[in-house]
């Protein structure tokens, strides 16, 4: 038993402080600390939620936004390996892009949001353009730190074997850099999450940012914590994923 609680741990303990909070939650609404008007509380919010299930409506939101964000991800991850693996082995590369990477970084990307509603409209092309941008920085700085951070024994290694740097970049490089950017893939899938909430709160007519924005407009404070509860669920879910995902690689990098 002890053994098999080692094993689970992790999950364990999440579970239970998880069910903690939702204990506290009712809690202070029950004792009447807090208005329920504010925050509603778990019974209702799991009874709004089995209704939306059953009405299809939460099910059609979370497709939506699932859609949205697989695509600006799928596209992040794209292009802020492929550029960050250019960059992190070429000095040159990275000194051209780097003008461009940390002033994304530095700007608030949500106040490019008129600019791809004039480009490109309102609906899916914008919120995967928004969500792109919040996921890309993180993919793209981890593959570049990866690429550098590289075992020197190894590349010496590799070298006094004859490898060419072709070769020295595809067997050595790439592999040790596979558990950095598979961080950077678990910190930029949360950005992308974020991201496409966020652009559908503004320019949308179906997703789980829109039905945050609908419910909020008309003071529907259970039907807006259910989407609330579900985005954070799908958060949890994508990162505890690429978190697994970066544990099943580590052995890339220590060889072991």
């Amino acid at each position: 038993m002890m053994r098999l609680y080692e094993q689970f741990q992790d999950l364990v303990l999440g579970v239970a402080s998880l069910l903690v909070l939702v204990v506290v939650w009712q809690l202070v609404v029950e004792l009447g600390l807090v208005n329920p008007f504010f925050v509603s509380k778990p019974t209702l919010v799991a009874t709004e939620m089995a209704s939306q299930l059953n009405s299809g409506i939460l099910l059609r939101h979370t497709v939506a936004t699932l859609h949205a964000l697989v695509l600006s991800f799928g596209l992040a991850a794209g292009v802020g390996i492929g550029l960050g693996l250019l960059a992190g082995w070429f000095r040159d590369v990275e000194s051209a892009l780097d003008p461009f990477i940390w002033f994304k970084y530095s700007a608030p990307t949500i106040a490019f949001y008129p600019l791809f509603i004039a480009w490109l409209g309102y609906g899916l092309p914008t919120i995967v353009a928004i969500a792109f941008l919040f996921a890309l920085t993180p993919i793209y700085a981890n593959t570049v730190s990866a690429i550098r951070n590289v075992d020197a024994n190894l590349v010496r290694a590799a070298r006094s074997f004859g490898a060419r740097p072709h070769d020295i970049f595809l067997r050595v490089a790439i592999p040790g850099s596979i558990p950095m950017i598979v961080a950077g893939l678990r910190l930029g899938v949360g950005r992308a999450l974020t991201g496409v909430v966020v652009a559908e709160l503004f320019g949308s007519t179906e997703g789980l940012g829109y039905a945050v924005g609908f419910y909020g407009q008309k003071l529907q404070t259970t039907p807006m914590m259910v989407i609330i509860v579900v985005v954070v669920i799908l958060g949890v879910l994508l990162t505890q994923l690429l978190s697994r995902f970066e544990a099943a690689t580590s052995f890339w990098r220590t060889g072991s």
